[in-house]
């Protein structure tokens, strides 16, 4: 064990600790893969406080090779969601809500916006739903993979699980896949009686690709994008969804991708 890493691990944990306990829980979900098998509980659900507006936050998380935990870093302590908005957005649309952190986040800095979570992942969604109750967020869970159409696709199974993505036909016939309901953005704004979205963020392991890649008629109503963009040739994709649909240059944040339009 690397001592100076377990250190900060241990300051940070401490420093956001809801309680001793919820403190001794971090550290052993963080090195659960060192306990023996029988005391590895299949979820941890531990308290954290952060400076206002988000507060104290209680989520259910797996010891699953650090997947978990390594995406609870990504955007409560690195706040990689912070992003530069004009103003708070009224509706927020998340795609590849995986266990729902990113909603929670966005429900707490942004109140008043209603939201809603797109995720394909069975194991997933129990736990997306378990966080936002635990934490008192309202969403609408759409149970599907985002897709340029409606209907079905193929999800690759990968080892952490935050890397699921969609495959195309012929997938690879070593690895593990399931087949998942899809449905396009705007089935998804039909069903939630949605004109417009303040805000689309997007991390679906590199199917942005074919998202993106059709008439997306659908960004006319979106006024700013997060995206995680996972293929080749993304700042030119994105520098030319930019100029066709309205939005400002593309920036890079940390971990992600920004565009939004000006607003009037």
């Amino acid at each position: 064990m690397d001592l100076r890493i377990f250190a900060d691990n241990a300051r940070l944990a401490w420093q956001r600790r809801a309680s001793v306990s919820d403190f001794i829980r971090r550290l052993a979900w963080l090195y659960s893969h060192r306990l023996p098998q029988r005391l590895r509980p299949q979820t941890w659900t531990i308290g954290f406080r952060y400076p206002a507006p988000l507060g104290a936050l209680r989520f259910c998380v797996r010891p699953n090779d650090g997947a978990d935990a390594f995406i609870h870093s990504e955007i409560f302590e690195h706040e990689h969601y912070r992003l530069p908005l004009e103003r708070p957005p009224g509706t927020i649309l998340d795609l590849g809500a995986n266990i729902g952190l990113a909603a929670v986040y966005f429900g707490r800095r942004y109140p008043a916006a209603a939201i809603a979570c797109v995720e394909p992942w069975p194991d997933n969604l129990r736990l997306l739903a378990r966080n936002l109750e635990l934490n008192g967020v309202s969403a609408a869970i759409i149970p599907a993979a985002i897709h340029s159409g409606d209907g079905g696709v193929l999800l690759e199974l990968a080892e952490r699980d935050y890397a699921h993505k969609i495959v195309m036909p012929p997938a690879d016939r070593v690895k593990r896949t399931m087949q998942v309901d899809a449905v396009s953005v705007p089935t998804v704004l039909r069903r939630l009686g949605w004109d417009r979205i303040g805000l689309v963020k997007v991390d679906i392991e590199g199917h942005e690709a074919v998202l993106f890649g059709g008439d997306c008629a659908w960004l006319d109503r979106v006024d700013a994008l997060c995206i995680e963009w996972h293929v080749d040739n993304g700042p030119a994709r994105l520098a030319c969804l930019a100029r066709r649909f309205g939005f400002a240059e593309p920036r890079q944040l940390p971990g992600a991708w920004f565009m939004s339009k000006t607003a009037h």
